[in-house]
């Protein structure tokens, strides 16, 4: 999936684990823009803060540093889906990204894109 993503960004970790040997992996993964003021986490929702299995998506603003700031963007059912919404968040934030002055307005600008709709704040699940 790392051909989808686009230039400005990589996949910088991949990990999978399995609570016990026979459940299905779970899979953690972080993108990165080529700044390094901006990464996006892919990894298991946490039930005792949300509430309900699934994967949620996560940016942090200026990792590593001081000032870095965790938002957790949207808790979706699958691994896919979160990746998907991980290439979209990219994508929105490249399009808006004009260099390191606006790095927290074009994150909030494609946070915006990739937050649930407020007719349906929920975990969508297929039915």
């Amino acid at each position: 999936m790392t051909d989808d993503l686009p230039a400005a960004w990589s996949r910088d970790r991949a990990d999978a684990s399995r609570p016990t040997p026979n459940a299905t992996p779970r899979r953690f993964l972080r993108y990165v823009h080529d700044t390094g003021d901006v990464s996006l986490r892919v990894a298991p929702a946490t039930l005792e803060t949300t509430g309900r299995p699934g994967y949620e998506l996560s940016v942090t603003i200026y990792p590593g540093l001081e000032l870095e700031e965790r938002t957790v963007l949207r808790t979706v059912t699958t691994c896919e889906s979160c990746e998907r919404l991980a290439r979209q968040f990219m994508s929105v934030f490249d399009g808006r990204y004009e260099g390191p002055a606006n790095t927290e307005a074009a994150v909030e600008y494609a946070a915006e894109r990739v937050a649930p709709s407020a007719a349906h704040d929920g975990v969508v699940t297929d039915r």
